[in-house]
C-alpha cells in the first residue's frame, strides 16, 4: 500500500502545484485585463471631455451664425428703407428744382 501513497502524494503535489501556478498566471492576466480596461475609460472619458468641448463649441458658433443672420436681415431692411428714402428724397429734390426753374422763367 505504501507503494502506491508515494506517488499519489507526488501525483497530488503536482496537480496542486499546477493548480497554483495556473491561479498565479490567470491573476495576472486579470490584472492585465484591468490595467487595459482602465486605460481604455480613461481614454473614453477623454474623448467625451473633447465631445462635449467641440459640441459646444458648435452650439456657440451656431448661435453666434444666428444673431449674425438676424442682424444682416435687420441692416438689409434698414438699408432698402434708406434707399426708399433717399430715392424720394431725390424726387423731391428734382420737383423743387422744376418749380424753381418754372418760377423762374415766368
Amino acid at each position: 500500500m505504501e507503494a502506491l501513497e508515494m506517488p499519489a502524494m507526488l501525483g497530488a503535489l503536482a496537480i496542486s502545484l499546477s493548480v497554483l501556478v495556473a491561479k498565479v498566471m490567470t491573476t495576472q492576466l486579470i490584472g492585465q485585463m484591468n490595467r487595459q480596461i482602465n486605460e481604455v475609460a480613461q481614454i473614453k472619458i477623454e474623448a467625451m471631455g473633447r465631445l462635449k468641448a467641440a459640441q459646444s463649441q458648435k452650439a456657440i458658433i451656431d448661435r453666434n451664425k444666428s444673431i449674425l443672420n438676424t442682424k444682416t436681415a435687420k441692416i438689409e431692411t434698414k438699408i432698402r428703407r434708406l434707399k426708399k428714402e433717399m430715392g424720394e428724397m431725390q424726387e423731391e429734390e428734382s420737383a423743387r428744382r422744376e418749380r424753381s426753374k418754372a418760377r423762374r422763367v415766368s
